[in-house]
């Protein structure tokens, strides 16, 4: 109830949730934040499979690298193809049965920096498979090669801390790369959404929404992110992503009633959430 809270004040009515841990992740499910009871707050329980390169809490040795990750991943695809193709009905596979499953869900990728978001789109090409990636907050230092890629992005929020130079030996230490990407980290979201790239918003990495949320967003917004293209990053576009623009995203009839009411522009600072 307190985790819902903090996502109803901020103007959510549902959240996409699952756990974020390891190389394939498994299934996500579609929560709506009311206070009913949980089984009528599970909208839907299989929304899409996610994926990374980073494994997470495991304690096995591997993968121990990127290359790893890859080569883990791509095995996994190539043992279910085979499982699909060759043994199944010879022989259960319960892994390989639960991998096979996800394969129709939109699949969505962590890819984390914006090199290997192309990593993670050439893996997804060898397979046949369109990833919506998850990037960070410098897609805009590769826009060209990431629009090639023909994948939509989930976009965080976040965007670096200023950089504390009054010392000067601390200062010494800020690299010029560093500057230039604070300086330029609150454009990425108008930059993508200028090269035309379909795109969601996530705050799931701030580490306090409540303070972060709209204060970064204005800050997207004065950088050129329209306000219609916000709205509809924070709304239909993940229902869309998701397969499920018929239930959420937009006011229209048979639509679940997620909604806000609030006393002026909802991203003018001086405006109250009701």
């Amino acid at each position: 109830d307190k985790s819902a809270k903090t996502w109803r004040d901020l103007g959510f009515g549902s959240v996409l949730t699952h756990k974020k841990d390891g190389v394939a992740r498994g299934s996500s499910a579609m929560v709506l934040l009311g206070d009913q009871n949980a089984q009528e707050m599970l909208l839907r329980t299989r929304c899409a499979a996610h994926y990374s390169f980073d494994k997470g809490s495991s304690t096995q040795d591997y993968p121990s690298s990127l290359m790893g990750s890859i080569a883990l991943l791509r095995q996994s695809y190539l043992d279910g193809e085979w499982y699909q193709n060759s043994l199944r009905g010879v022989e259960y596979n319960l892994s390989l049965e639960a991998w096979n499953g996800l394969q129709k869900l939109p699949q969505i990728f962590d890819g984390g920096d914006r090199l290997s978001l192309l990593r993670a789109d050439k893996v997804g090409d060898e397979f046949g498979v369109q990833y919506i990636l998850k990037a960070r907050n410098d897609v805009y230092q590769r826009i060209d090669e990431v629009k090639s890629t023909g994948a939509a992005l989930i976009v965080p929020l976040n965007i670096p801390a200023p950089y504390d130079v009054e010392n000067p030996f601390e200062a010494d230490n800020v690299t010029l790369s560093d500057m230039m990407h604070w300086e330029l980290a609150p454009s990425n979201l108008a930059v993508i959404e200028k090269a035309g790239i379909s795109f969601a918003i996530t705050p799931s990495e701030l580490k306090d929404p409540g303070v972060d949320f709209y204060r970064n967003l204005r800050s997207a917004i004065e950088r050129g992110l329209s306000k219609e293209g916000a709205l509809k990053a924070l709304t239909y576009t993940p229902a869309m992503l998701l397969g499920m623009q018929g239930e959420l995203g937009s006011l229209d009839n048979g639509k679940i009633a997620n909604f806000i009411i609030t006393s002026g522009d909802v991203f003018d600072e001086k405006s109250i959430l009701f």
